[in-house]
């Protein structure tokens, strides 16, 4: 699979994954939660996109540099934030703090896909 394919995948993957993460979390907040459920599942499927083109790109194309490591650790503690903000979100708790911290783990990692810090 050549190298421009999986970049796309994971990059379209990325933003897809936000759009998808505000619509259900506030679908969620909204009290909508067959809506917020589809959402979520959509949303985990692209977490499963963008954690496998990830990886082969880490493991193919980037196995020597340590940068994309840390990325990808990063974009790991990110998804955790989002199952947690929504799982939250889902049963009515506080869960802002979980939406705001995983929005800004979110942004440094899209900021180191593009090596704003290198």
């Amino acid at each position: 699979m050549p190298y421009k394919a999986l970049l796309e995948s994971h990059v379209g993957g990325w933003e897809v994954a936000i759009v998808l993460l505000i619509v259900a979390y506030f679908l969620y907040r909204a009290g909508k939660e067959k809506a917020g459920k589809i959402v979520h599942m959509l949303l985990r499927l692209m977490m499963v996109i963008i954690l496998v083109s990830g990886a082969w790109m880490l493991f193919t194309v980037h196995a020597s540099e340590v940068y994309f490591y840390v990325k990808g650790l990063l974009a790991i503690v990110a998804f955790g934030l989002i199952e947690m903000s929504l799982g939250r979100a889902k049963r009515q708790e506080g869960s802002i703090g979980f939406f705001i911290g995983c929005l800004i783990v979110l942004v440094v990692v899209i900021m180191l896909g593009y090596r704003v810090f290198a």
